[in-house]
């Protein structure tokens, strides 16, 4: 029975999840998968009765009597586990309900999703976090959860279900990392079977992706004329500008380099020409593009794609 909430992750909860508690909407939102767990195990000891009763009194069945009483009692046995485990409460998300501890792991995160759980038949979604291992409360809370990067979670202790969840900040790669070191951390992440390695290695690809993410999706509006920079652009432009996927530094004698993620590095020469447009050729073939600077950011837009740099 999944969890239906507006915001898997309120961050109004965050103060009272921090400090190892529930918020009341929360609690309200958990009661109902508990009361959920004690009828299925309710269902459970009740088939278990019947199939009891079957073996005992069903003369068709190819069974010797010596067996008969034994398996009865088994089914009995766990019929009682059942039962009892519905009247107390026993199962691990009725418990945390009752102590409402709110514990946190944070690390890397790596979502799948594991076998089938309950008499329902749903499959369970997961979350690697650091070395652990926790579950969503619900589809929409694994869907709305960053499928890379650095997390904290709020979980349960004995359920370990993940009641909040907040992103912390992004980790980059180690300056002057080259792609092939990128590469060869990626094979040794693999070959060690360690989920957190890859998830980690991941973390540090997320902002590059969210940069390349951004840039292919936000619409590209030129600023009026009167928000930009009022020097000419050829005076705007010189300088370092940086961005999550690449460093490019203009110099005033129309000389520009770039450095790309990895240290890759590239050389070229750039100008302005008469309408304005950025001409440049330091990805190795010429090419124009329009550009514009506000306060301390240059934004260079190309086939529909906009990358923004900050003044460094």
């Amino acid at each position: 029975m999944p969890i239906h909430s507006a915001d898997p992750f309120p961050t109004d909860a965050l103060e009272a999840n921090r400090s190892g508690q529930l918020t009341k909407q929360q609690r309200d939102r958990l009661r109902p998968l508990a009361r959920y767990a004690r009828q299925s195990a309710l269902i459970g000891a009740g088939v278990l009765v019947v199939a009891s009763l079957m073996v005992l009194t069903d003369r068709q069945l190819s069974l010797p009597g010596v067996l008969r009483v034994p398996l009865v009692g088994i089914c009995l046995a766990f019929a009682a586990v059942f039962l009892l485990r519905a009247i107390i409460g026993g199962d691990a998300l009725s418990r945390d309900l009752r102590h409402m501890t709110v514990q946190s792991a944070e690390g890397p995160i790596g979502k799948h999703r594991g076998g089938s759980t309950g008499r329902s038949g749903r499959r369970a979604y997961l979350f690697d976090v650091g070395d652990g291992t926790f579950r969503a409360a619900s589809r929409a809370s694994y869907d709305a959860a960053p499928d890379a990067g650095m997390v904290r979670v709020f979980f349960l202790p004995r359920s370990r279900r993940v009641v909040n969840l907040e992103r912390l900040p992004d980790v980059a790669f180690a300056p002057g990392t080259t792609a092939q070191d990128v590469v060869a951390s990626l094979g040794a992440a693999v070959r060690s079977h360690s989920r957190r390695d890859v998830n980690e290695l991941r973390a540090k690809m997320a902002p590059v992706m969210d940069a390349v993410k951004a840039a292919r999706d936000e619409p590209v509006t030129p600023p009026p004329l009167g928000a930009r920079d009022p020097r000419p652009l050829e005076q705007a432009i010189v300088g370092t500008w940086r961005s999550p996927i690449l460093t490019i530094a203009f110099q005033a004698d129309g000389s520009v380099s770039a450095t790309m993620l990895g240290g890759m590095q590239r050389r070229g020469r750039w100008s302005v020409d008469r309408a304005g447009r950025l001409i440049s050729d330091v990805m190795g073939h010429q090419d124009a593009a329009q550009a514009w600077v506000v306060g301390d950011e240059l934004t260079i837009t190309a086939d529909g794609t906009a990358l923004t740099f900050t003044r460094h």
